[in-house]
């Protein structure tokens, strides 16, 4: 694999810098730990199989939200592509449901950065 021992590397020089607007939110133990767990044998199995699953399930994902579609509120929350995740999570809910902008230069890892803003809705 492309990144098998270079996971430091990769989350350090190149994902945390490119997807964090806030300099220093991501110190160098969260690093070493991102690092750790995905140097482990299988460590990128999970990531590499969800992307893999979206690419080859979404013809069905789409078919079961038109036919039985979430029921539940739904919060959902999206960085950087607008209302594309607020619009498509409505897609597939019949109950209430809202959505929540962020700073689109958090990216991927809005956990990380807004935990504590995420836990009050």
């Amino acid at each position: 694999m492309l990144l098998a021992g270079r996971e430091r590397e990769f989350f350090g020089g190149f994902a945390f810098p490119a997807m964090t607007a806030v300099p220093g939110s991501i110190t160098d133990a969260d690093i070493a730990e991102f690092a750790r767990t995905y140097s482990r044998p299988d460590g990128w199995r999970g990531a590499i199989g969800l992307y893999r699953s979206m690419l080859r399930e979404g013809v069905v994902l789409a078919e079961l939200a038109e036919t039985r579609p979430l029921t539940m509120p739904v919060l959902a929350v999206g960085v950087g592509g607008g209302e594309f995740t607020v619009a498509t999570m409505r897609q597939a809910v019949r109950a209430n449901s809202s959505g929540k902008p962020f700073d689109q230069r958090l990216g991927h890892r809005l956990w990380l950065l807004e935990c504590r803003r995420m836990t009050t809705f």
